[in-house]
């Protein structure tokens, strides 16, 4: 599984360096309401066998967690330029998409590549690291293991090159004028 994520470097939240790496997409198995990962409750062994979509809770919990990082990413000034004509919908839609058909789950992203999305967003170091940041902490607002963090973490890591232009650890960098938005989702491309 982690070969895979990291070979597959496609696009998301830039659909916005983001992220990219959170959760997926179809209706499984609901983990308790203060946790995501299901299987990893009191009692219930871990089935080494499940994918890490089935680990994390299937698509609500994917869900929630993207809703929760985006509204992170939004508030921090370290980051939030770098999203300011993005479509959030849109943001949101690709992220869940992304992660769940990353994580082993039965959606299909159909999104750009990591590189296209990011093409001329002029991310430092320190923004992604800043992203980073907010990932984790909507991770730990879902009490997400430290294993399927990891996880997460290092399929996010592997796309670090692909999104990275500018090697700094400024944060808070404007969005060039030269940066193109993917459009707003339209009804036809909206799968579910």
């Amino acid at each position: 599984m982690p070969n895979r994520l990291r070979t597959r470097c496609v696009t998301v939240i830039g659909l916005g360096f983001a992220f990219l790496g959170i959760l997926g997409c179809a209706k499984k198995e609901q983990a308790p309401a203060d946790t995501l990962a299901a299987g990893t409750g009191e009692g219930v062994p871990i089935n080494a066998n499940r994918s890490l979509y089935d680990r994390l809770g299937g698509k609500s919990a994917i869900t929630a967690v993207v809703d929760t990082f985006v509204a992170r990413v939004a508030a921090d000034a370290r980051i939030n330029k770098k999203f300011a004509r993005s479509n959030i919908p849109r943001v949101k839609t690709e992220i869940v998409d992304q992660v769940c058909a990353e994580t082993g789950g039965p959606c299909a992203y159909t999104g750009r590549s990591m590189k296209e999305a990011h093409r001329n967003m002029r991310v430092t170091d320190g923004e992604f690291n800043a992203l980073v940041e907010d990932l984790t902490a909507a991770l730990n607002v879902y009490k997400v293991p430290a294993r399927e963090q990891n996880e997460l973490l290092t399929a996010l890591g592997a796309m670090k090159n692909d999104i990275v232009e500018v090697h700094t650890n400024a944060t808070g960098t404007r969005l060039p004028a030269s940066f193109k938005p993917a459009p707003p989702l339209t009804a036809s491309s909206t799968k579910q």
